[in-house]
């Protein structure tokens, strides 16, 4: 069975489970780490620690994420937060199209090139892919290429924002993914995670709600908790981090309500080419 935050905090005497909710500022601190990499996290013998296994999901590896809170944040944090990832082709389940990408991490959608070409003629040069790039996305890699550039607050326009082999990523090989944080964060760099809470107990992050650590969190950012690929987690009636307590009226066998006014329910969750 494939490691679970949760399998390791039991199994660690003495470690103390909180849960939050709210914007979180963090580091990430180890990717898809061995055994002694968690022992070294979570400060314990590696005995009591779990094999990982990271490729077992179904077709695709996962990429799991450990982040402590930033050095600014006085909020003691350890958790992690996963991605999918695969070198297969993203096609829409219910549209056909095909998923591009360029090497500045712009996508579009279409049934295949020629119909791309010929959207992208219709857009404002502004918008268009990278001729000269374009590829047929793989799956997650829009998901990694946004935590990237959120943890980089970089908005690729002129310089491209490329990982040297994603392929090699999709196999298991982060190495890449490792150098990467670890340059950011010897800059002291960082990102804002939106902490939830999965079925009462499991402390969870919105993915799609990860934003620079200096980054606001504007009008455009809380929309995406709402809707049908909103964050279905709760996360509380504000985006502030503060330590949750169950008051026994939050998880019932109840429809949740996930329209904008009810905020605590609405939607969930070598590196020479980037720099």
């Amino acid at each position: 069975m494939a490691i679970n935050v949760n399998d390791v905090e039991e199994s660690v005497q003495g470690f103390e489970k909180k849960l939050f909710t709210g914007y979180a500022p963090v580091q990430i601190v180890a990717v898809n780490p061995n055994e002694k990499g968690l022992a070294s996290l979570f400060n314990t013998d590696i005995e009591k620690i779990k094999n990982p296994e990271y490729d077992k999901t179904e077709g695709k590896m996962r990429l799991d994420f450990w982040y402590k809170n930033h050095p600014s944040c006085d909020t003691e944090l350890l958790g992690k937060f996963s991605l999918w990832v695969n070198n297969e082709t993203v096609v829409g389940k219910n549209s056909g199209k095909t998923q591009y990408m360029d090497n500045y991490t712009k996508t579009a959608w279409a049934v295949d090139l020629a119909t791309l070409s010929a959207d992208q003629q219709a857009k404002d040069p502004m918008y268009r892919l990278d001729s000269k790039s374009i590829r047929e996305a793989k799956t997650g890699e829009e998901d990694v290429y946004e935590l990237l550039k959120a943890y980089a607050n970089a908005r690729p326009k002129e310089k491209p924002f490329v990982l040297d082999s994603w392929t090699s990523i999709a196999r298991g090989n982060v190495a890449e993914l490792r150098d990467f944080f670890d340059a950011f964060n010897s800059k002291g760099s960082g990102i804002k995670i939106p902490l939830t809470i999965r079925e009462g107990k499991f402390q969870s992050v919105f993915t799609k709600g990860i934003v620079h650590l200096n980054s606001p969190i504007t009008d455009y950012i809380k929309k995406r908790f709402n809707g049908e690929y909103g964050c279905k987690d709760f996360y509380g009636d504000s985006f502030l981090l503060k330590e949750f307590v169950d008051n026994g009226s939050v998880f019932t066998d109840d429809e949740p309500d996930y329209s904008p006014s009810n905020s605590h329910s609405g939607s969930s969750g070598s590196t020479g080419g980037l720099f």
